[in-house]
């Protein structure tokens, strides 16, 4: 019996885990505002995967203009993420986590485009 549930408990914590580690369930990125550069002008942007490894890094007074972001009118929020010949969706999601204490602020996913 003890067993059987030690057993049970480690499939449980696994499962758990797997899906802590998860920036953003069901997604394939997730993008954070990370600080700024040493020049307080510009901001920095990066693309994490679901393992929070930097996969694009961003350095720019504006995000927007720099051609891998789809940006929203004011509020500006990023709705897209063009990637190595790929386009993404993007959104807030309930469920993002973080990546080296920084919130992910939107999940990005291909859709198949």
């Amino acid at each position: 019996m003890f067993t059987k549930t030690f057993l049970s408990t480690i499939a449980v914590t696994t499962l758990l885990a797997t899906f802590a580690a998860a920036i953003c369930p069901g997604y394939n990125f997730g993008i954070t505002q990370t600080g700024s550069n040493t020049n307080p002008d510009y901001g920095v942007w990066q693309v994490f995967d679901d393992s929070c490894n930097v996969v694009y890094q961003v350095i720019a007074t504006n995000p927007c203009t720099v051609g891998v972001f789809d940006c929203s009118p004011a509020p500006i929020t990023f709705t897209g993420l063009h990637l190595d010949g790929l386009d993404y969706a993007c959104r807030s999601d309930v469920n993002s986590g973080s990546c080296n204490g920084d919130a992910i602020q939107v999940c990005c996913r291909n859709d198949g485009n």
